[in-house]
């Protein structure tokens, strides 16, 4: 089914997923092309009006040359020569297409407002090309002012600018960063079902008092994510085994449990809502008002294309998976502690010992250096302190890309210990011959599918790796019995 783009309401993640993800095609409906060709031809006329006046790119050089004033022969003269580079960075990879996808769906927001003052026909032309392959986007060397870096390949896109169709801008505008956010935005609240699965199963193998998600609590916390936390945990708790349940606090890790997880929704959704209002509100430098829609007719360079917003947004989500992180940690060396636990310790089954390999002992260990590293990738995207090139113009990068980068990297880390809690929590269930509640069944059996019950000795780390793939694929394609919707 087509995508038709005619208003900001069109601008969702829910359409983004669809273009990026499911590779709909998109096009600008009858509304939008009628108002982008008004505005382009308005924006011809600005310009013929007003020779004298400076317009980054289009009456003026671009970068260092924008304090010097270019003649409309000028200006043709250098459209023939096109692009002064075709691709800068490099990288031990490549962007994965769903998000260079997401990025030319960021263009065409900034199109449908109508300050970019394209030709209709270009936009629609980029629309068509999201029927196709995109360009190869290396992973890494990306980071720049305007985030122009980026742009030298999705502007492999546009028709060739010895058309001559004059606009105010084609993309120097935060693509890459909104493009990338709205993805991660996507995969964060599918990673957070998983994690609150993972988390239930270990809440139910240690038998934690039900006292500790109480729903009177939600009033006294008085916060409507930790609540939802709350009721999200109870549901998938529905018809636990009550019989021989602990009978006394359980560590502080279960306690604060539904706390962390509403910290983690709160992020979530403050990444969603920012990404999706970013979506809807793209600027590029130059912009254009036309009439009607800004104090006066004009045509202006601003930063507004310097996304300031989705950086903190994506760092407060990768301190939230550390966070959470640390407390899978706790849950799996807790459960298997026997005296802790009151689980077989070690979670050896009765009258076996862990020298036979029938347990997922000593596995514990392996989450320390994924939770380091975590550590690591979650440093805040703060603004470089030096300047990032030999430009008078460009002394501030756009911390965007690297935002995005390192909560993704963050995130796929954190899938390996959702996989390790899943994996040992099935496992003491299993060794103390009780099944999963109603509601965790379904997830359980996907789980027992790559990481079975320990019965005899194997390579756990293949199969935790296994697990870690199932798991993250779930989450970047969200149709699975792993991500589907709790309550």
């Amino acid at each position: 089914m087509t995508i038709l783009l005619n208003d900001f309401q069109d601008l969702t993640l829910s359409n983004l997923e669809r273009i990026a993800h499911s590779r709909e095609k998109v096009r600008f409906g009858s509304t939008a092309l009628t108002r982008l060709q008004a505005a382009h031809t308005e924006f011809k006329q600005f310009v013929k009006d007003n020779p004298q006046q400076f317009i980054y790119g289009v009456t003026s050089g671009y970068g260092p040359n924008a304090k010097h004033k270019i003649s409309a022969k000028e200006r043709k003269r250098l459209e023939n020569l096109g692009m002064p580079f075709i691709g800068l960075s490099f990288a031990d990879d490549y962007l994965p297409e769903t998000k260079v996808r997401a990025m030319v769906f960021a263009i065409l927001a900034l199109f449908l407002r109508g300050g970019a003052a394209v030709n209709k026909n270009i936009a629609q032309d980029l629309a068509k090309s999201l029927d196709g392959d995109m360009p190869r986007i290396p992973a890494g060397g990306l980071t720049s002012p305007g985030e122009i870096l980026p742009l030298f390949y999705l502007m492999r896109l546009l028709p060739d600018p010895s058309d001559h169709r004059l606009q105010a801008s084609t993309g120097n505008t935060a693509c890459c960063t909104v493009g990338m956010a709205s993805v991660a935005a996507i995969e964060t609240n599918r990673r957070l079902i998983v994690a609150q699965k993972a988390f239930a199963l270990s809440y139910d193998a240690m038998q934690a008092p039900l006292e500790h998600i109480d729903p009177a609590l939600k009033a006294l916390w008085g916060d409507p994510f930790e609540a939802r936390a709350i009721d999200n945990l109870s549901a998938l708790l529905k018809e636990t085994q009550n019989d021989n349940r602990r009978p006394f606090q359980a560590p502080v890790s279960y306690r604060i449990l539904p706390r962390l997880l509403g910290q983690a929704l709160r992020s979530s959704e403050r990444l969603s809502v920012t990404a999706e209002e970013s979506l809807q509100s793209m600027v590029s430098n130059p912009i254009f008002f036309p009439e009607g829609s800004g104090s006066k007719v004009e045509a202006i360079s601003t930063g507004g294309y310097h996304n300031s917003l989705l950086p903190q947004a994506l760092d407060g989500m990768a301190m939230s998976w550390v966070d959470l992180a640390e407390i899978a940690r706790r849950h799996i060396i807790k459960l298997h502690k026997g005296p802790i636990s009151r689980l077989p310790d070690r979670l050896v089954r009765d009258g076996d010992t862990f020298r036979t390999g029938r347990t997922t002992s000593y596995i514990e260990f392996v989450a320390a250096d994924f939770i380091d590293e975590m550590k690591r990738w979650a440093e805040p995207s703060l603004l470089s302190p030096g300047e990032p090139g030999a430009s008078e113009q460009d002394d501030i990068n756009a911390m965007g890309y690297i935002a995005c980068r390192n909560e993704a990297r963050v995130a796929i880390l954190f899938d390996r210990v959702m996989a390790l809690l899943a994996a040992v929590s099935s496992h003491a269930l299993a060794i103390s011959d009780r099944a999963a509640p109603i509601n965790l069944q379904n997830f359980t059996r996907e789980v027992r599918r790559d990481f079975p019950p320990v019965n005899k000795k194997r390579e756990l780390g293949k199969s935790a790796e296994k697990l870690t793939n199932r798991l993250s694929t779930a989450i970047e394609h969200g149709d699975s019995v792993l991500t589907k919707r709790i309550v």
